[in-house]
């Protein structure tokens, strides 16, 4: 038979208060059902935080992941990523690529003491080669204003649209600009930021300076008829340290999110 704990008086079956001392009966249970409800709500929340944390080391693991297959498959033996080569045929004197405009400040603004420079994030390689053996090649990189004088009034195509798929498909799409021949070569000018010119293949690498540039693909000698095949190559120096720091967020955040939901499902 059970007995108050606060005057020691018997207490009959079903009884909910003390007949002696008039002490509640059942406080110990209903606070015990109120404990138990509140343990349950509080366990809930590790499960949430720990599983949204999941996600996170997930999405870190499978993007540094990539980055790192990216850099150890993709990459030449000069750390550049580049494509396969394409044919540009145009009956035109120089074919262009307009949008080359450089702006740090939109990409990564400032970061605290350091502000980086368009080269420390990334160094553009084009590989060109003429299909034509009479014909040399002539490629130069060239700020916006320099270039539109001199192809002012001349028959060139614009490339508006160079898009590679993943299956290395290339789609390009061009913009004639109506005019006449040009008046000079291209390698005669002294505005180019970087050119190369010559026969057989040419190599023309360009780490980005701020600004609007225009890439020219002509003839060495400026003549009409540009027919060449082109590859496009690109290095990003961080690429490694981004994949490293991507996997140990992910492992780090795996951690975190294994713990918090074992400590929400322990008993």
């Amino acid at each position: 038979m059970p007995y108050c704990k606060k005057c020691g008086a018997k207490l009959s079956e079903g009884e909910k208060f003390c007949s002696a001392c008039g002490t509640p009966v059942t406080e110990p249970v209903i606070r015990y059902e109120r404990q138990k409800r509140r343990s349950s709500r509080v366990r809930i929340l590790p499960l949430v935080f720990g599983g949204i944390i999941l996600l996170v080391a997930m999405g870190l693991l499978v993007g540094g992941g990539a980055l790192l297959w990216i850099n150890t498959s993709l990459i030449d033996n000069e750390d550049f990523i580049t494509t396969k080569s394409y044919p540009l045929d145009r009956d035109s004197y120089a074919i262009t690529f307009q949008q080359l405009n450089i702006d740090i400040d939109e990409v990564v603004g400032t970061w605290g003491v350091w502000r980086p420079s368009p080269s420390d994030l990334v160094t553009i390689k084009i590989t060109v080669s003429s299909n034509d053996p009479s014909k040399n090649v002539f490629l130069g990189i060239g700020e916006k204003s320099d270039v539109e004088a001199y192809l002012f009034d001349v028959y060139y195509d614009e490339v508006i649209t160079f898009s590679i798929s993943p299956s290395q498909t290339i789609s390009v799409e061009f913009n004639p600009h109506p005019g006449d021949s040009v008046t000079s070569e291209p390698a005669s000018q002294t505005f180019w930021t970087v050119s190369e010119h010559g026969v057989g293949t040419q190599i023309l690498e360009w780490s980005p300076e701020e600004g609007d540039y225009w890439f020219v693909l002509m003839n060495e000698d400026g003549s009409a008829g540009v027919d060449m095949n082109i590859a496009l190559g690109v290095k990003i120096p961080l690429l490694s340290t981004i994949s490293v720091a991507l996997l140990a967020g992910g492992v780090v955040a795996l951690l975190i999110g294994g713990f918090l939901i074992y400590f929400g499902i322990r008993r």
